[in-house]
């Protein structure tokens, strides 16, 4: 029995580090420490398993103990924002989250979520400069900084705390004001997402995603503008408006690759190269399918 402990807490913390590191890559959804700590119950399974058996059978119950960990953490691996029961480690956030224009002309953006329905675009209202509305009461805004004119927001989905009830994954809307410069950086997990910047004033924006399906829309660009897109598992289109002069670079794992829009010359657009006013695409993907529109 001292021997299969000995062997069971190594292997625990080599299977959760794989799992972490596979979601760093990108091979699989974004994953949360909240996420295994919703894994609680298994504890009391192992524990129990362990009091009535232990001793009679080590071997069997080290064998149990291993598949239970592994089936355990390859649910929480492929859907990270299971619903959950009566009970789970997190703290009710808001519905909407705004943050004030006041005299700002430039913005640097970031928005972090897990998995769901996300809309990322231009047009906020008049007085803001970002306002985020979801369909579960989970936004939160972790930090909004003033340096003379510019703004620095970070709204992210809170994962904080305790919260009695179910969580599921919601549809997220997202509206950036259209005469604000904005530097963004959207960070998500499994799930549709839709990033539409043509209503966006852009400097530039770096978008990460797992597991996904997404479809960028660049803006009308001011200046040479780069737009990076990090990806594990996903389906990937690009929807180059007309009028605007690209070039889209794709590298990574097993990709399929094409270039649908007849305004390309092989990877750019005809004008690209004498251009003043572009955007720079570079996409890194894992298993994915890139479409350029």
């Amino acid at each position: 029995m001292t021997t299969r402990r000995g062997i069971f807490w190594p292997l625990l913390l080599v299977v959760v580090g794989l799992v972490f590191l596979m979601a760093n890559l990108g091979l699989i959804g974004r994953i949360s420490l909240l996420a295994f700590a919703n894994l609680w119950p298994v504890v009391l399974v192992l524990l129990g398993i362990d009091i009535a058996f232990g001793r009679r059978w080590p071997l069997g119950v080290l064998v149990a103990d291993v598949a239970i960990i592994i089936g355990a953490v390859a649910l929480v691996a492929a859907e990270p924002n299971l619903p959950s029961g009566a009970f789970i480690l997190s703290n009710p956030g808001d519905s909407v989250v705004s943050q004030p224009r006041g005299d700002a002309t430039t913005m640097s953006l970031r928005l972090s979520g897990g998995a769901g329905t996300y809309t990322v675009a231009g047009g906020a209202d008049p007085s803001d400069l970002v306002r985020v509305t979801s369909t579960e009461p989970d936004l939160h805004l972790r930090s909004a900084t003033r340096v003379g004119q510019r703004a620095d927001v970070r709204i992210e989905e809170n994962l904080d705390g305790i919260r009695f009830g179910p969580r599921t994954s919601g549809q997220v809307d997202a509206r950036i004001a259209s005469d604000v410069t904005t530097s963004l950086q959207v960070d998500v997990g499994a799930g549709e997402f839709v990033v539409d910047l043509t209503n966006v004033k852009l400097s530039d924006a770096r978008i990460n995603a797992g597991a996904a399906s997404l479809r960028v829309i660049p803006p009308t660009p001011t200046g040479d503008v780069p737009i990076t897109i990090s990806t594990g598992a996903s389906s990937v289109v690009i929807e180059v408006p007309a009028g605007v002069e690209a070039r889209v670079t794709i590298s990574g794992g097993l990709s399929s690759n094409r270039f649908e829009n007849p305004r390309f010359d092989g990877n750019q657009t005809a004008g690209y190269a004498n251009a003043k006013d572009r955007v720079t695409i570079k996409v890194t993907a894992g298993a994915s399918s890139v479409v350029v529109r």
